[in-house]
């Protein structure tokens, strides 16, 4: 009781609330247009300045726009804040951190007239800067990393959307860009992995992994897209619209189904028809330098070093038949025994380019052309392309126990299995597959670029490194010899992966098809050329004589001796040894979560009554929201239209694997003439520099939400963020270098009386600090906070009591080292069911739905976090510690320590006093040792409302 006094004496943080009042703007006022539209509705334009009466006091246009509002209402706005507590806001509006003792005397003591300034420039290119605003934008799109309902599955990746937007904050991309990048970074143009990675925006929502109504299912969560991406970039609430038309704004139901138009291609997140997950619609493997040019130029220099060698191996291979033919001699003629071009029982050389004179060659060779397969240049001669989607080659299986089965292949495009190299689950090459039956075998072409192999009876796999979908040609042969079951894959004649398999028979399948997995799915897309069978396993040597021509087996070298001499002899030697050492750059891949399309034709769109996704109504196309009187988008056609088969979007290998609608979209949406993005997010910044926003619904400007309260102001300020090109940090210093933003927080009486709830902004808004903010604070007082940034999310401990919720609690939550463990709050995974009991004590985002404005509410849960919970008491405990370390055993000098850590001054003379006294009553009258009574105040200071409130 007597501690609690003494922290009621001091102030607590439990024992303050300040909430903001939400005032509505009298009907008719700013909202109303004088045409009759909403005010959000409007084009654009630029205001002009109003003038006033104090010129002295207006440092930039927006003091004006403020100041004029103030002096109409015949009152006067607040005087400037001390430095101490600018730089306090500064830290705080930027960093999310709280400056550090050193900072604060060193801004204090500089009297530059431009000391304001520099510390802003600092604060923007500090990298903790991306943390707290890349926080803001998360709360926006409900960011979490996992899926909700029951099982609460985990979002693979999904901490590298949280580092894409943290970097693209700290790089200050353009916001016209920041929204291209999330809606289509994957149909753009120039994609990169950050690109690719922005587009993880589509996979953040909640999704019941075991759907009664696997169809509505996926269409709750398109809502899910379409509702966050109406909202946080338009402000518009175009999810209300989905069953009927929206109840106050002007968005018909057709304009909902319109809108969602856009994303109906996108593959379904997670799960397929019978709700077995599929990474394959969430999950990719992309080139780390994807969008540089770099690989490309090592990959040519290898292709061309390699190209120069054949040419020497062929001349040289050439020189020696020639010198034979003069004088033969019984064994050197080509075709004799280790020849690997003598003996296939099947070899399809695809020379053949006239149709129908192909098609004729085929059935001689009993085998059976389905689809087109134009014929296109090949490796030697001509080769055949195949489609991916219809085309392929069956022949009757040929092979059975021991094999060869070599080809060459070029490829750009991406194959499915994701990260499971199964033969089976990647593209038929060429496949004896038959699903549920294991006596089988196949060669086959996966998401990154790997060439997978495997044999059946049991289940034997082999792959090759990633990055084989490079453009070039690539010779590949898979051999199987069944006395040892050993399976052998080659790429460029080189081993590059071998296992023990069964040494059964592998008698399951009585076809082949080349092109295609059996019994009809995964096609490949690309060229093959050369396709050969034989009935035993060839040779190293004998494989590297199909990749680069005859002249790799040992007999051939003492050929060229005899023909030709020692000096060819050694010439020939070196070639094939550079030629055995040269090896094919590796291009790293990483895993990203991301958008997924069905195709480049997405179907048909309708109208679905009542919001049931079974009940079909009127047949929509693509569309804005017609309020805003744009014309329909040159989006491209539906599947079941007359038009041209797919054309590719864009100049990536994958182009044809998207509609191109999200990247029509998105640059409307990001179009300079669109009256709300700009809008919008300029109300955002505002939001978070000045604690509500010109417009205090920032989700919604329309009806349903609250009118501007300075509606000239809003327009000036998404005006200049155009003219800005966008530049978020440009708007941070433009608001943070007026004179409203240094204003204090206290008001004179007479303005507080005429303006309580502060709608003309006389007064700077107080608030406490977010959730993330005062962990991260706790921590820095402490000196246990880790600055270190990105990477996988980190999982502090997490309270017993709390675990016991879970259905297994010693399985629901991650551990970290305490190092880790003390990492900035924005790096903690977030799990739906299972969220850190401080940051949800103190408002930390709703993260199922978009969350614009967090609540700020007292109750009493927060004050026993504070006071009780084991974080907390751990901290204090550290402090404490660090008091004594950094400012030794004299308690009035850690007292002052601790004061100007946490508050940013020195303590007031009672403040010292107080302290000290509780100090001797914890040790004389509670009897806790010199030790314990200092943790307990360290407690008590993490408890002042100087620490917990900002102002």
């Amino acid at each position: 009781m007597r501690r609690t006094l003494h922290f009621i004496t001091l102030g607590s943080a439990a024992a303050l609330a300040l909430g903001f009042g939400l005032a509505v703007a009298p009907a008719g006022s700013p909202g109303e247009s004088r045409d009759g539209g909403w005010w959000s509705y409007r084009p654009l334009t630029r205001p002009d300045v109003p003038t006033v009466n104090d010129d002295a006091w207006v440092a930039n246009p927006i003091d004006a726009f403020i100041l004029s509002r103030i002096e109409q209402q015949g009152l006067s706005p607040a005087a400037e804040a001390d430095k101490v507590t600018l730089i306090r806001r500064a830290y705080y509006d930027l960093l999310g951190l709280p400056p550090t003792p050193e900072e604060v005397a060193a801004f204090v003591a500089d009297d530059a007239p431009d000391a304001w300034e520099r510390l802003i420039d600092r604060l923007l290119e500090s990298p903790h800067y991306g943390e707290k605003w890349g926080r803001h934008w998360l709360d926006i799109v409900r960011y979490a990393e996992t899926d909700s309902f029951e099982r609460d599955r985990p979002k693979p990746m999904a901490w590298k959307y949280r580092d894409y937007v943290v970097r693209a904050f700290n790089s200050d991309k353009p916001y016209d860009r920041f929204i291209i990048e999330q809606l289509a970074g994957d149909e753009l143009p120039d994609a990169t992995v950050d690109t690719l990675t922005a587009t993880g925006y589509y996979r953040l929502g909640i999704w019941d992994d075991e759907p009664t109504d696997v169809k509505q299912a996926q269409y709750d969560d398109l809502d899910g897209v379409i509702s966050t991406t109406a909202q946080a970039m338009l402000g518009m609430t175009i999810g209300c619209a989905r069953c009927h038309d929206h109840k106050k704004d002007p968005i018909p139901q057709r304009d909902y189904y319109r809108f969602l138009a856009f994303f109906e291609n996108i593959k379904p997140y997670k799960v397929n028809p019978g709700n077995s997950v599929n990474p394959e619609n969430y999950l990719r493997s992309v080139p780390v330098d994807l969008g540089s040019s770099e690989f490309h130029h090592r990959l040519v220099d290898y292709a061309q070093r390699r190209d120069r060698l054949v040419s020497r191996l062929e001349e040289i291979r050439a020189n020696t038949l020639a010198a034979e033919a003069k004088s033969p001699h019984p064994g050197h003629l080509p075709g004799g025994a280790g020849d690997a071009a003598a003996g296939p029982v099947v070899h399809l050389s695809f020379d053949e380019t006239d149709d129908a004179r192909f098609r004729h060659a085929m059935t001689a060779m009993q085998a059976e052309m389905r689809g087109t397969a134009v014929a296109a240049d090949g490796r030697h001669g001509a080769a055949r392309t195949f489609d991916g989607r219809r085309d392929f080659i069956r022949i009757v299986r040929p092979v059975q126990d021991d094999f060869t089965i070599a080809f060459w292949l070029r490829t750009t495009g991406t194959g499915p299995g994701g990260n499971d190299y199964r033969w089976f689950l990647g593209a038929g090459l060429v496949d004896g597959e038959v699903r549920g039956i294991v006596r089988d075998f196949g060669v086959s072409y996966h998401s990154d670029g790997r060439i997978t192999a495997g044999t059946g009876e049991p289940e034997t796999f082999i792959h090759s490194p990633p990055g084989y979908n490079d453009g070039l040609w690539h010779h590949v042969a898979f051999t199987r010899e069944r006395s040892s079951g050993l399976i052998r894959l080659f790429v460029d004649g080189e081993p590059v992966a071998q296992a023990k398999g069964s040494t059964r028979p592998l008698d399951a399948p009585a076809h082949l098809d080349i092109g295609r997995m059996m019994p009809g799915y995964n096609h490949f897309r690309g060229d093959l050329d050369d396709v050969r069978l034989y009935a035993r396993a060839l040779s190293e040597h004998e494989i590297l004589s199909l990749t680069y021509g005859e002249g790799f087996s040992p007999a051939f070298a003492d050929r060229v001796r005899a023909a030709l001499g020692e000096e060819e002899h050694r010439r020939y030697q070196e070639v094939l040894t550079d030629l055995r050492g040269l090896r094919k750059p590796v291009r790293e891949t990483t895993e990203v979560l991301c958008v997924m399309e069905q195709g480049a034709n997405p179907p048909d769109s309708f109208v679905r009554q009542r919001g049931n996704v079974h009940s079909i109504g009127e047949k929509v196309t693509p569309g804005y929201p017609s309020i805003l009187g744009f014309p329909d988008p040159p989006t491209p056609p539906a599947t079941s239209s007359t038009a041209a088969p797919p054309r590719p979007i864009d100049t990536r290998p994958d182009s044809a694997e998207t509609s191109g609608r999200r990247l029509t979209l998105a640059r409307w949406i990001a179009s300079p003439e669109n009256p709300l993005t700009a809008r919008v997010m300029a109300n955002r910044l505002w939001q978070h520099h000045f604690g509500r926003g010109i417009v205090r619904t920032p989700n919604d400007f329309g009806r349903l939400g609250e009118a501007p309260t300075h509606p000239e102001l809003l327009d000036w300020l998404a005006s200049e963020f155009t003219a800005r090109q966008w530049s978020i940090k440009s708007m941070h210093r433009l608001i943070m270098t007026s004179s409203a933003y240094r204003m204090s927080s206290r008001g004179d009486a007479r303005a507080i009386e005429a303006d309580p709830e502060n709608n003309l902004f006389t007064r700077f808004n107080m608030r406490r600090l977010t959730a993330e903010e005062l962990r991260d604070s706790v921590l820095a007082m402490s000196g246990t906070l880790n600055l270190e940034m990105g990477g996988p999310s980190v999982y502090p401990p997490m309270p017993r009591e709390v675990l016991q919720t879970a259905s297994r609690p010693d399985q629901a939550w991650g551990r970290s080292d305490p190092r880790q463990a003390a990492r900035r709050t924005i790096y903690i995974h977030i799990k739906r069911s299972l969220l850190m009991p401080l940051l949800v004590s103190f408002d930390m985002a709703d993260t199922d739905n978009s969350c614009d404005v967090r609540f700020v509410t007292t109750q009493p849960t927060q004050a026993l976090t504070l006071l009780n919970g084991e974080f907390m008491q751990e901290q204090a405990e550290l402090f404490a510690r660090r008091l004594e370390r950094e400012a030794g055993g004299d308690h009035a000098a850690q007292i002052r320590h601790a004061f100007r850590l946490l508050t940013s001054r020195d303590p007031h003379p009672d403040d010292l006093r107080e302290c000290l006294s509780l100090l001797d009553e914890l040790q004389t009258v509670d009897a806790q040792t010199p030790e314990q009574a200092m943790k307990y105040l360290a407690l008590m200071l993490l408890n002042l409302n100087e620490f917990v409130y900002l102002d």
